[in-house]
């Protein structure tokens, strides 16, 4: 079904645009591609925050709902808690709150189906309390269960009463998109139905651009003469990018020409800014739609860090971006984890493991040194993004898995008796 015309959708997500990294991206793709195959599409969302985890829009610091519109889609945007720690008292008042005002708009929506995103929690968990019998499907970006203990936030028993309730809202669902297979092994093994499942891969949200290394640099400005390592995206936890700053730090007091460059915002930022004296890195606030190709095109190496025992909670969303942008990947991720997998398969990136910051030096200087080595990277960077991360083809799946939910097929009749 490609034509959704007289078809209505309750799409709920607390991240949305104009957040530009993270899952907000997806999320909006998904809600245009709805309304341009002719739905009333309603997005039940939260207020701007990320990944600076705060509120910068005055719009946004008093007030409980706001009512707006974007490019013909209806948005809600629901008041929650924005902690400037994301720790687990943080995000369990931010869950909390997101919660309890989106189930209320959920609830008094009358379209035809709901589809949720994850994360976060609340937003399941909004979907599924306020359905009302209608069809339910879910996407499903992070697992949050395996983020919370994975990524340092919490101790593994408390991650393990998250996960218990996120499998638990999620058996309640009809449809289930994952971005990734290894989430759906995941699933099933916690009593998920595997015939619930559908492969919703992300895709590359950006154009890329035809520019030079030196020509990219010169855009911020940054030195054409130095060996360019550039991560993007988010500073928390999860990134693990203490290891990148000892790694540049390695560099200064060794003398070699090689500049690591973070880009982004996060709650981490302000400690990672604070270790880096007497280093090669360089901190650069998140970029604009505009500007962001270009920094792609800049570097040398294109830099995506895991912290260390991160293996089943999330595939980066920079990866869709990198796999565009004809740089070659190095990657320090777990080995078996999901972002290794993915990115194995097709030898996608150069793979280190992860918390070892000389191993990370070492491995920027033998790429530095092989321009060989480099260029099959970016080939096969690109290949990737033919086979798996083209926009069309995450569209027509979108389309896909509603026209499923919209379907009177019999586990759907079921499920909405």
């Amino acid at each position: 079904m490609s034509d959704l015309s007289g078809r209505s959708i309750c799409l709920v997500g607390i991240n949305l645009a104009p957040e530009t990294t993270g899952i907000a991206p997806y999320t909006t793709a998904m809600a245009r591609t709805f309304a341009d195959a002719g739905a009333d599409v309603h997005v039940v969302t939260g207020i701007p925050h990320y990944p600076q985890w705060t509120v910068n829009d005055e719009r946004f610091r008093s007030g409980s709902y706001w009512y707006d519109e974007m490019d013909g889609i209806r948005v809600t945007r629901c008041r929650h808690h924005v902690p400037a720690q994301p720790d687990l008292l943080g995000r369990a008042r931010l869950e909390s709150s997101f919660w309890a005002r989106a189930r209320k708009v959920v609830r008094a929506d009358r379209s035809d189906i709901v589809i949720g995103v994850t994360p976060s929690l609340a937003g399941l968990g909004a979907a599924v309390s306020g359905r009302r019998g209608r069809p339910l499907g879910v996407l499903i970006q992070d697992l949050t269960g395996n983020a919370a203990g994975q990524s340092g936030t919490t101790g593994g028993r408390v991650a393990q009463t998250i996960g218990r309730v996120e499998y638990s809202l999620l058996r309640q669902c009809d449809r289930i998109g994952i971005i990734t297979p290894r989430f759906g092994e995941v699933l099933v093994q916690n009593g998920v139905p595997a015939d619930l499942l559908v492969d919703l891969p992300n895709f590359t949200h950006i154009a890329p651009v035809s520019a030079t290394a030196a020509e990219g640099r010169r855009r911020f400005p940054w030195a054409e003469d130095r060996f360019t390592v550039i991560h993007t995206g988010n500073m928390g936890r999860k990134q693990g990018l203490e290891s990148v700053v000892e790694a540049s730090r390695e560099a200064h007091r060794r003398g070699l020409p090689i500049d690591f460059v973070l880009i982004g915002d996060g709650n981490q930022r302000p400690e990672l800014q604070s270790a880096a004296a007497n280093s090669n890195l360089k901190f650069v606030d998140p970029l604009s739609a505009e500007d962001y190709p270009y920094a792609l095109a800049a570097a040398d190496v294109l830099l995506l860090n895991e912290r260390s025992g991160v293996r089943e909670m999330s595939l980066p969303s920079k990866l869709t971006s990198y796999s565009v942008a004809a740089r070659p990947i190095l990657a320090a991720v777990e080995r078996g984890g999901i972002t290794h997998d993915v990115l194995a398969a097709g030898n996608s990136a150069h793979i280190v493991r992860p918390g070892d910051p000389i191993a990370l030096l070492e491995a920027v200087d033998h790429l530095r040194r092989s321009g060989s080595t480099r260029a099959d990277l970016a080939a096969r960077a690109h290949k990737l993004h033919q086979e798996r991360y083209s926009r069309t083809a995450a569209e027509s799946r979108y389309l896909d898995f509603a026209s499923q939910l919209l379907s009177p097929v019999p586990t759907l009749l079921a499920a909405t008796a």
